[in-house]
């Protein structure tokens, strides 16, 4: 009885052995990202951008300059980028973003946020030919809106970028840019 105690001690041992030393060397696989992601690329680099902001109760009307610095982040299961803009009679402009693709919800999903304490989440069912849109709710100054940013792509390195809100139920439009990539 004691031998088969002892026998049993050992091969126990062994066999915790061998599955602490299995463990200890597998790490679980990271995730990858949604391949959806790949549709984002184009939109990877710096981008250079002139418009002008239309007059609305967001501001006044008026010439701007804009630059993005847009990249994968997190694994590439995010894009993020950094905006930076000015405009004349304006205080500068900063806002950063986080974009990724929802497979439960199928949709491309954005997070804004920017330096007057503007928040907002929008949703995009991806590219249709040369036009990503994205559309949800803004926050800002205690209001909430429907936003809607449009990017049409106009070459390989160059798009339109459009932005509205709804007002009483339309669409009106807050501002254009023409960007190209450097």
């Amino acid at each position: 009885m004691r031998m088969c105690s002892i026998n049993c001690l050992l091969a126990i041992g062994v066999v915790s052995a061998s599955f602490a030393a299995s463990g200890a060397t597998q790490q679980p696989a990271m995730p990858k990202p949604a391949p959806e992601m790949a549709q984002l690329a184009y939109m990877e680099g710096t981008w250079t951008c002139g418009g002008k902001m239309f007059e609305s109760p967001m501001g006044p009307a008026g010439n701007m300059q804009s630059t993005a610095v847009i990249g994968k982040d997190l694994n590439g299961h995010f894009q993020s980028g950094a905006i930076k803009g000015t405009m004349p009679n304006m205080p500068p402009f900063e806002g950063k973003f986080h974009a990724t693709y929802d497979a439960g919800m199928k949709q491309f999903v954005m997070l804004w946020v920017d330096n007057m304490g503007g928040w907002s989440q929008s949703m995009s069912g991806g590219w249709k030919g040369d036009v990503l849109v994205y559309e949800g709710e803004t926050h800002m100054a205690g209001q909430t809106m429907k936003g809607r940013e449009t990017f049409t792509k106009s070459g390989p390195a160059s798009m339109k970028h459009t932005w509205d809100m709804q007002v009483n139920g339309k669409w009106a439009p807050l501002g254009e840019e023409s960007c190209t990539k450097k």
